[in-house]
């Protein structure tokens, strides 16, 4: 009987206790690593709002940020530049990044907000899905 409470006391203290990998506190703040970025979309599900340098658009670096940490970087190539054979060397995630849990790539043939002209995204989060769907 008695191990069956200390399993039971090991279970809820399992429970109560917040999962690190379910936290974003160990992103970077978007203070921190862009400060003079500017909002350019609302909150997008699983991903944020969108921030950027105006400078650097339309291939970015673009800031994913869900309660003011990054949780991914967004770049935009224009699929008449990658048509033409354009060269893309050295791109900055201008920031220290955390892991790299996954990057999509997603064409978008009608472009994204003021770029009406196909384009590819490539993202790199640094939180899980799951995480991500819970903000």
């Amino acid at each position: 009987m008695k191990p069956r409470i200390v399993l039971l006391s090991a279970a809820c203290v399992a429970l109560a206790a917040p999962a690190v990998a379910d936290d974003l506190s160990h992103l970077p703040l978007l203070s921190d690593v862009a400060p003079n970025a500017v909002a350019i979309s609302p909150h997008v599900p699983h991903m944020g709002a969108h921030w950027a340098e105006p400078a650097n658009l339309p291939l970015g670096p673009i800031y994913c940020v869900i309660d003011d940490r990054v949780v991914c970087v967004e770049y935009m190539f224009l699929a008449s530049d990658l048509a033409a054979g354009t060269d893309w060397t050295d791109i900055s995630p201008g920031m220290e990044t955390p892991a790299v849990t996954r990057i999509d790539m997603e064409y978008k043939a009608d472009g994204v907000g003021p770029f009406q002209e196909p384009l590819y995204q490539i993202h790199l989060y640094f939180a899980d899905a799951h995480v991500l769907a819970a903000h």
